[in-house]
C-alpha cells in the first residue's frame, strides 16, 4: 500500500464523464490543501489528457497501468455503474483506498465482498452519496435524537426525477442511465436511503412494485441530443417497509417525476413532524409542533448552519476519504452503510417480481449527530 504524502492526498480518477467534470476534478483543484490529482484514466486517452493538461497528472487508457502508479494513494471510481464492481474490487486488490460514485456495486454479495476486501486490508472506502456529511443530515439527525418528535411511527419518502437525460447542457451521453445496470432505482434511492438510515438504522423489510411508465426517452442535450432510448429496467418504483419499533414507511423512487414541491421526507412522530426539503440533499427543515407545555404551536422553519461549508457540496466524500487517510478519522460514509442500501434495491426487484415482502439479512446502526463533520449550536427547538 503507497504511504500518502503527510498533507495531501494523491488521486487517481477512472472515468473522465460528467461527475468528473462536474465535482472531482474541480475539487482536486478548489480544495488542495487536502487533494493531489496525480491521474486520470478513461477509455478515451486523449480525453483524459485533456483533463490533465488543465487539471494535472498523468493521463491513462489502460486502468491497471494506472493503478500501478506508486503517485496514486487512492481511486475515485467514477465510471458508469456496471463497472462499479470490477474497478472498486481491482483497486482495493491493488492497495489503493477508494471512492466510488453510487452505486458501489451492482449486487449485494458484491457490496459485502468489497466491505471484506477493504477490512481485511486496512484500507477506506468512501462512497456517494454524501449525505452523511451534509449540514442538513446533521441537523436532522439532532432534531431527531433528542426526541423533539417523540418516537417516529411513520415515513414518506419521495427520490425522483426525470433522469440526468432530461437535463440541460449534458457533457456526454446519458442514455445508459436508462438501462440494464442503471436506471432511476440505484441512481436515485441511495440518496434517500442513505438518508433515512442514518437517521434511524438499518430497514428490516420491504414490499415492492415496480413497472416502467415511460417506455422511451429522448435525450435532450448534448452529444447524445435527440436520440432515442428503450428503457428496459424499470423507472417507476413504490416501496413499503419495515423499520421495526412499530415504524413503517413509503418510498416512491425513479425516473418518472419532471417536479415536485412537496417534501422529499416526512416524519410523523407522536409529538411532531418533520419535513425534509431539497432533491438530493437536506437544505431545508420545517418542524410541526403542537406542545401546550412550551406553547410551541404549528410550524417553524430550523436553521441549519454549515450550507456555506465544502460539506455541503457533492465531492465532500474526497474530502471525508483524505480526513480518514491522513489524519485516522473515522469515514463516515463507508461501504457497509452503502450495502445496506444495495441490498434493499436488490430485494426491492425481488419483491416486485414475485409479490412477497421480503426481510432484510443485513443492519446498519449509524453513527450519532456529534460525529458528523460540522459545527452547530445546540438548538432547543421549544423543548423545556
Amino acid at each position: 500500500m503507497p504511504e500518502p504524502s503527510k498533507d495531501r492526498l494523491k488521486i487517481g480518477v477512472v472515468g473522465a464523464g460528467a461527475a468528473a467534470q462536474w465535482y472531482y476534478l474541480p475539487a482536486t483543484q478548489h480544495w488542495n490543501d487536502r487533494l493531489q490529482l496525480t491521474a486520470v484514466c478513461d477509455v478515451d486517452e486523449a480525453r483524459a489528457g485533456q483533463f490533465t493538461d488543465q487539471y494535472g497528472g498523468t493521463a491513462y487508457g489502460d486502468y491497471e497501468a494506472m493503478l500501478r502508479d506508486p503517485e496514486v494513494d487512492a481511486v475515485a471510481v467514477l465510471t458508469p455503474h456496471r463497472f462499479h464492481t470490477e474497478q472498486v474490487t481491482t483497486a482495493l486488490q491493488a492497495g489503493k483506498h477508494v471512492l466510488v460514485e453510487k452505486p458501489m456495486t451492482e449486487g449485494f454479495a458484491d457490496a459485502v465482498k468489497v466491505c471484506e476486501i477493504a477490512e481485511m486490508n486496512g484500507l477506506y472506502v468512501s462512497c456517494a452519496p454524501p449525505n452523511m456529511l451534509h449540514p442538513g443530515q446533521r441537523r436532522l439527525m439532532e432534531i431527531v435524537s433528542k426526541g423533539v418528535i417523540g418516537k417516529i411511527n411513520l415515513i414518506k419518502m419521495s427520490q425522483n426525477s426525470m433522469g440526468p437525460g432530461s437535463r440541460p447542457g449534458a457533457p456526454t451521453d446519458f442514455s445508459w442511465f436508462y438501462q440494464s445496470g442503471a436506471g432511476g432505482m440505484s441512481s436515485m434511492a441511495g440518496y434517500g436511503l442513505v438518508r433515512l438510515t442514518g437517521l434511524i438504522g438499518g430497514v428490516k423489510s420491504l414490499a415492492a412494485m415496480s413497472t416502467t411508465s415511460i417506455p422511451e426517452r429522448v435525450m435532450r442535450d448534448g452529444p447524445a441530443a435527440g436520440k432515442r432510448v428503450s428503457v428496459d429496467v424499470p423507472d417507476n418504483n413504490v416501496i413499503v417497509f419495515d423499520m421495526g419499533n412499530d415504524t413503517l414507511g413509503t418510498m416512491d423512487t425513479g425516473y418518472v417525476a419532471m417536479s415536485s414541491e412537496s417534501p422529499m421526507m416526512s416524519l410523523f412522530g407522536t409529538d411532531g413532524t418533520i419535513e425534509v426539503y431539497g432533491g438530493d440533499q437536506v437544505l431545508r427543515i420545517r418542524l410541526y409542533r403542537d406542545d401546550w407545555k412550551t406553547d410551541v404551536d404549528g410550524w417553524q422553519d430550523v436553521d441549519i448552519p454549515g450550507l456555506d461549508t465544502r460539506w455541503a457540496l457533492h465531492p465532500a466524500t474526497l474530502l471525508s476519504l483524505a480526513d480518514a487517510v491522513l489524519d485516522g478519522k473515522p469515514l463516515l460514509n463507508g461501504p457497509r452503510q452503502l450495502a445496506h442500501v444495495i441490498e434493499f434495491i436488490e430485494k426491492v426487484w425481488l419483491s416486485a417480481e414475485s409479490g412477497q415482502r421480503l426481510d432484510m439479512t443485513s443492519d446498519y446502526t449509524p453513527p450519532t449527530w456529534g460525529e458528523l463533520p460540522m459545527e452547530t449550536r445546540d438548538g432547543k427547538f421549544g423543548l423545556a
